[in-house]
């Protein structure tokens, strides 16, 4: 038996064959008769929500496989068993956010351009702010304007998107958000963008996310230096990483300047947004998430 570094999200994914899909330096994707992809990840780069997490070594003698079948936990090539030393739950725990200061980061994010230039009031910035009042007052997103929006394997208006939720999912909408759709259908999904976009945005629905997405959150929930973690992410991908930080920091500043929208979102005293009180000194660099809403 082969043994893999770590797995996650393997028992959302489908019984039965998976066939080659995609391959990369640092990933391989297979894909499903449902659909669905599962990925091969390469050690060193992070790994998404769905997968395998191989060692260098194992990467390489296995990135050149065609075909397996998933047995629960268990994938087997050629009559092999390949199962992991551990399974992960890449989910996020809502807590206290800040907002991270992005006038140091001059990475070029796919459609909103420099980070450290961000705007508001660019339109696919627009478009996300004005689906999130939307969703939050308890009507229909319409994300026609984001989802599939520029180039790649996961567009940039899918990362944004992406983003938004571990936001969301971080923050007092957790529980709204698994009661209140915030993105279309699977299958309507799946006639908007790219099948590696869609595993990402359908593992974002149950508030699954790659490591590089959680370290960002976490280390903004915990008062840690966010920086190292925010290179990580943006290491991701060509603007994939750039694109979702934009779509976490669109929805914080979301959530800092509106008034609540929904009663739904709302249960007892809000302990997930930073007032500031006392905290300069440990987030000198860094706007705190302020709450300005009151009770409905």
């Amino acid at each position: 038996m082969r043994i893999a570094m770590a797995s996650a999200g393997l028992d959302r994914l489908a019984e039965g064959q998976w066939t080659l899909h995609s391959r990369f330096t640092q990933a391989v994707n297979f894909s499903h008769a449902s659909g669905a992809l599962l990925t091969f990840y390469r050690y060193g780069k992070g790994m998404g929500p769905v997968g395998i997490l191989l060692s260098t070594h194992d990467f390489a003698r296995l990135s050149m496989v065609t075909a397996f079948e998933k047995q629960g936990q268990t994938l087997f090539i050629n009559g092999m068993p390949l199962s992991a030393r551990r399974v992960l739950t890449l989910t996020i725990t809502p807590g206290c956010l800040v907002l991270p200061d992005l006038s140091s980061f001059c990475a070029v994010s796919g459609l909103c351009g420099p980070l450290h230039q961000l705007s508001l009031n660019a339109p696919p910035c627009q478009s996300l702010l004005q689906g999130l009042q939307r969703w939050s007052c308890g009507e229909k997103p319409d994300w026609l304007a984001l989802t599939g929006l520029g180039p790649g394997l996961t567009p940039s208006g899918d990362d944004m998107l992406v983003g938004a939720m571990a936001v969301l999912f971080a923050s007092q909408f957790s529980s709204y958000i698994q009661q209140h759709p915030f993105l279309p259908s699977a299958d309507q999904l799946a006639l908007l963008t790219t099948s590696v976009s869609c595993s990402y945005l359908n593992s974002a629905r149950v508030g699954a996310f790659s490591s590089p997405v959680l370290r960002v959150v976490r280390h903004l929930q915990h008062g840690r230096d966010p920086l190292p973690a925010i290179r990580r992410l943006l290491a991701v991908g060509h603007t994939s990483g750039a694109d979702m930080l934009v779509g976490m920091v669109v929805a914080l500043k979301w959530l800092q300047m509106s008034p609540r929208r929904s009663r739904h979102a709302r249960s007892g005293n809000d302990s997930y947004i930073y007032s500031g009180s006392g905290d300069r000194e440990l987030f000198p660099r860094r706007q705190l998430v302020t709450q300005n809403a009151r009770r409905d």
